[in-house]
This record gives C-alpha cells, structure tokens and sequence, in this order.
C-alpha cells in the first residue's frame, strides 16, 4: 500500500471538510445579516417619513437563548455599611411592602429589587464639576454598592438634568446589555443627590436558541406604533440609539418569584420620547414603553398659556 498516496487523499478531504465547514458558516451567518437592500429599504422608509438616524443599524440578528436571573436579598447590615456612617444614628420603618432607612441626612428605600437613595443636600462638594466628572463620581458611587455581585456595569447615557446631570448605567451580560438591571444617578455639584438602581443576580442563559426578528422589523414596528397611536411625528425626529440586549416580558410584581426568565429584546431611542421602545426580539411586538410621553412644544406651550 502506498501510504504517501492514502495521507495525501486524508490531507484532501480534511481540507474539503474544512471548506464545506466554512461555506455552511458564511452562509448561515449570512441568513441571519441584513443585506445591503435591506439597509437601504429602512433609510429610504425614514426618509420617506422625514425621520433622521444618528445611530448605526444592527446587521447581525443571529437566533438568542433567554436569561435567567433572580432577585437578590438584601440585609439591614449591607444597607448600613454602604449608605451610612459607622456612627450615623438610623431609624428603619417597614412598611408592608418596603423598609426605610433614615438619618438625619440621608433615605434609603428598599422595596423588593429595587433601592432608591436620597441624599437632597448631596453627597460632598465636587470641584470642577463638569459632565465627565459626574460620570466619573456616579461610576464610583455604583462601584461601592459591595453588597451586589461583582458583574459588569456599563455606563449608557449622561444627560443634563436640572442644576447637574442623570447619569445612567445598564448591567452587561457577555456583549449585552440587561436593561431591567439598571442604575440611574443624579448629581450635583453638592454630589449625589439620588439614586435609583433594580438589581438581579444574573445566572446565565436557559432554553433554547430562537429566532429573533431583524433590526429592521423591530424599526418598523415602532413606526407603526407611533402613526397608529399618536397625531404626528413631531418635527426633526431622528433614531437616536438602537440596542439589542435582554429585558422583562411583563412588568409586574416579582417579589414572589424567585428565577426570572428575561427575553432579547431592542431598545430603540427616539428623539420626542423621554424613554426608549422596547420591542420582543422573540414576537416582534412592543412589550413596554417605559414611562413614555410624547413631547411636543405645542401641546405644553399650550397647557402653560391656559
């Protein structure tokens, strides 16, 4: 037997698998690309419409397993040692639902995951406060909440807001963001002024991988939300961000449910609304817009003048 000629004819199929492996790779992940008409059937769409994009489409809308994550607890201990003085004489009221600690300067209110702290004659003086700063002097602060498992926070927007800024952060995952594990600071030049944070300990991904919808379906029904439930598009509107990340199905009351279950989901910023749309990934539906309220100058300059 020629032995030279049979490893010569094993060298050649392994390189014929490994080229049939690559094309099934390209063109699997091809399947789940926005092709180039794809890309200009939504800028055409938005332009049609007078809507701008300050923001780049996301391509890849590859099939997603969900999230699981639970809720954490807190201890009366952990609280004090985070937010108070070692000597601060606290007072800690529960009240069905919530505990609050109090000091003579400072509240905290723990209701379930989420803990709000307020501190209205701020934190400490910032020199040379500037909107760098207050991102440097939140990330910090969020730093030294050591009673939460140690996972990655990502820094999302910085905002002016009232006499400072809205500094806001979202929990990563591996590349995505976790939109309900969220923390919003304000500050001042007096420091921090308040804090709003909801908090799950994230324990890795469940079920099986599903399809999800394109970056551009998810656009597409946002659109249709807003002709269907509002008057108009207010004018100048553009995409401001647009994410892919994991978030709840439903809002509700999860203090009695131990492991969550969150579904990939966009958010998707734009100009006029004071909160993002969230869209399921899995059904393409908008399953909450947080808090949302059509801005328009009209309509407020209106209610002032009555």
């Amino acid at each position: 037997m020629d032995w030279n000629r049979v490893k010569s004819i094993f060298i050649y199929i392994l390189i014929a698998i490994n080229i049939g492996l690559l094309a099934l790779n390209y063109k699997e992940g091809q399947k789940y690309t926005l092709s180039s008409e794809q890309e200009k059937a939504v800028y055409e769409l938005l332009s049609n419409n007078n809507i701008g994009i300050y923001t780049n489409l996301i391509k890849k809308f590859s099939p997603m397993r969900q999230l699981a994550v639970t809720t954490p607890v807190f201890d009366n201990d952990s609280i004090r040692s985070v937010f108070f003085d070692p000597n601060e004489e606290i007072k800690i009221t529960v009240d069905f639902d919530q505990t609050v600690f109090k000091s003579e300067s400072k509240t905290v209110t723990l209701y379930g995951n989420v803990l709000v702290f307020e501190c209205p004659n701020g934190t400490g003086t910032i020199e040379n406060f500037t909107k760098k700063d207050s991102a440097e002097f939140a990330q910090s602060f969020i730093n030294n909440l050591t009673f939460e498992s140690k996972n990655n926070i990502k820094l999302e927007k910085v905002s002016e807001y009232e006499n400072g800024y809205l500094v806001e952060f979202n929990e990563l995952y591996g590349k995505n963001s976790v939109f309900c594990s969220s923390r919003e600071v304000y500050i001042t030049e007096k420091g921090i002024i308040s804090m709003r944070a909801e908090f799950y300990n994230i324990e890795g991904y469940t079920g099986e991988k599903r399809q999800i919808c394109s970056c551009d379906e998810a656009l597409l029904t946002v659109l249709y939300d807003i002709k269907n439930n509002y008057n108009e598009m207010p004018t100048g509107t553009y995409i401001e961000k647009i994410e892919l990340g994991y978030d709840l199905q439903v809002q509700s009351d999860i203090s009695q449910i131990s492991t969550l279950k969150l579904v990939p989901c966009y958010r998707i910023f734009i100009s006029g609304f004071d909160k993002p749309f969230i869209v399921d990934a899995y059904t393409n539906e908008i399953t909450e817009i947080k808090d949302s309220a059509f801005i328009q100058d009209e309509a407020q300059n209106e209610n002032s003048s009555v």
